[in-house]
């Protein structure tokens, strides 16, 4: 394979859930189409990533203004309910239902192995944030995928919030051992919720 084709493989290959094989066939894909289409292609990218800014509320990553995104700016959410996710996308899978609380983004799971927690996550972040809520009457949701790194997050994160009086509950079973939760559909995700533990 080419160097420069063996380039664009490699950074196709970092995309989540994607082999070599795909990584491989993208790269040639891109190699067949016009100088129009690609140039798009890149400048859509450079454009994409320009507008991109995390929240500074719920560590969510948007297009728009930098600050809050517009989910948490909305003052007809229910500020009372916290839903904690893996990443930016499960927001919008949870947005396509009928919850209507605010979200965070833990930004990654913490694997059974993981040594330093705090620093690889929004865990520190999380914690202060509930901190400054608990005051008030407050449900933590724990939403993340039914697999050991997913349960072991759930797992430490209850063990870091037991201190707070508030409620914590996790998605119900109502998702299938192993799903991710950008592949569940609403009817699904709603079950969870109203099954939470």
């Amino acid at each position: 394979m080419d160097k420069n084709l063996q380039q664009l493989s490699e950074l196709f290959l970092k995309f989540p859930g994607i082999g070599q094989r795909q990584a491989t066939r993208f790269a040639y894909f891109v190699l067949t189409q016009s100088e129009g289409y690609v140039k798009t292609l890149a400048d859509t990218l450079v454009s994409v990533r320009k507008q991109a800014h995390t929240c500074s509320r719920c560590f969510r990553v948007y297009e728009g203004v930098p600050g809050m995104c517009a989910v948490c700016k909305d003052d007809h959410r229910d500020r009372s309910v916290l839903l904690v996710v893996e990443k930016s996308h499960d927001v919008d899978s949870f947005n396509k239902t009928t919850y209507n609380g605010l979200f965070f983004v833990l930004g990654g799971l913490i694997p059974i192995v993981q040594k330093n927690m705090i620093a690889t996550t929004n865990l520190a972040q999380l914690i202060k944030r509930i901190e400054e809520e608990s005051q008030k009457q407050y449900e933590v949701i724990l939403a993340f995928p039914l697999t050991p790194n997913g349960e072991h997050t759930d797992a430490v994160i209850r063990e870091n919030l037991a201190l707070f009086p508030i409620d914590i509950s996790s998605l119900g079973r109502g998702l299938s051992s192993g799903a991710e939760l950008e592949y569940a559909d609403a009817a699904s995700l709603n079950a969870s919720l109203k099954k939470r533990e």
